[in-house]
């Protein structure tokens, strides 16, 4: 679509100039004044030159696929590679915060431990 928002007709209008020039050269080459032999003959060459030319042009939208492809696919590696990178780093950090949180994890529950233990004497205390 272009930028009125309507549908650009160019595709369809350059796909019917070649099938009106295909057309018409093969219709003027059946009503030029020459033997039916040589026309055959013309029209089978204008054919084969028709059948390389759409060859070459197919091997040409293979390659560009390919290459493609190929991109994509570097592509590809680049980023999983840095997805790698960034989930390393990323365990390494919680690595070193188990490090620095351990600890204090194991001096607060001791902590709790030994208030839970005061407050068993004190409500037994309390009872007697």
């Amino acid at each position: 679509m272009n930028e009125s928002g309507r549908k650009s007709c160019f595709l369809p209008v350059l796909t019917s100039l070649f099938a009106g020039v295909f057309i018409g050269g093969i219709i003027g080459i059946l009503f030029a004044p020459k033997p039916g032999k040589e026309t055959r003959e013309e029209i089978m060459s204008k054919s084969e030159e028709l059948l390389e030319k759409s060859k070459k042009g197919v091997d040409t939208v293979a390659d560009k696929t390919k290459e493609f492809v190929d991109k994509s696919k570097g592509k590809v590696e680049e980023i999983k590679g840095k997805g790698e990178e960034i989930w390393k780093k990323g365990k390494e950090k919680v690595e070193e915060a188990k490090k620095v949180i351990g600890p204090k994890i194991e001096e607060v529950r001791k902590n709790v431990e030994e208030a839970v233990k005061k407050g068993e004497e004190k409500t037994e205390e309390m009872i007697d």
